[in-house]
């Protein structure tokens, strides 16, 4: 995730970059941002000038939104419904592998006190019985590693779905709305992002409608 996040920057940085180099035109024309469209205005100063100065071809008119990752994760229902189940099989897990390691440990105990009472007839019935509860130990690590697998498989499965449907979404929702761009706003890797670009409760509200 944390690699993600710093791709995801780099790229809004790019892409910001890419934006004002090139928004400019053969008048000494800027650009300046007016809710989603972005148009060409006269410079207002020596550094919208610079601006200007910078790019060689036009890029006007531009359609721009973002969506609020962590808020639309907060209150897609999907979403909020794989949480749930994820918490819900970590606990049983949890609870299962405890219940299991508790019960091998009292076992573990009763052989020590066996040891020191001398109740085994042979050293070889000693033996034995460590064997018996060194093989179950395995046999513990070897589930708590399968249900571990188990659990994350489950979770890619899930998330996988969840982005399929949110990516499947935002196609058919920007095929009426016509952005040429929908930027992803994940934590802090936006350093500033006008509120009225926003459109994170639309795609929310169209999400939830389909389930």
């Amino acid at each position: 995730m944390k690699t993600t996040k710093k791709f995801m920057l780099l790229a809004a940085l790019v892409f910001t970059q890419l934006l004002f180099t090139q928004c400019s035109s053969n008048n000494d024309k800027a650009c300046s941002c007016s809710q989603t469209d972005i148009e060409c205005t006269e410079p207002s100063d020596s550094s919208a000038t610079a601006i200007a100065h910078a790019g060689s071809h036009p890029v006007c008119n531009i359609r721009i939104a973002y969506v609020d990752y962590d808020s639309l994760l907060t209150k897609y229902k999907f979403a909020q419904e794989i949480q749930k189940e994820l918490i819900r099989k970590e606990m049983s897990f949890n609870n299962t592998i405890e219940n299991e390691r508790k019960s091998l440990q009292e076992e573990a105990a009763a052989f020590e006190q066996k040891v020191q009472n001398n109740v085994f007839a042979t050293q070889e019935r000693a033996q034995a019985e460590y064997e018996k509860i060194m093989k179950k130990d395995q046999e513990l690590l070897q589930r708590s590693q399968s249900m571990i697998a188990e659990l994350e498989e489950y979770r890619n499965t899930k998330y996988n779905e969840l982005t399929l449907n949110i990516n499947n979404y935002i196609q058919e929702y920007n095929s009426e709305k016509k952005y040429d761009f929908i930027l992803t706003k994940i934590g802090g890797n936006m350093l500033y992002a006008n509120d009225a670009l926003n459109i994170t409760d639309d795609i929310v509200k169209g999400l939830n409608a389909k389930k």
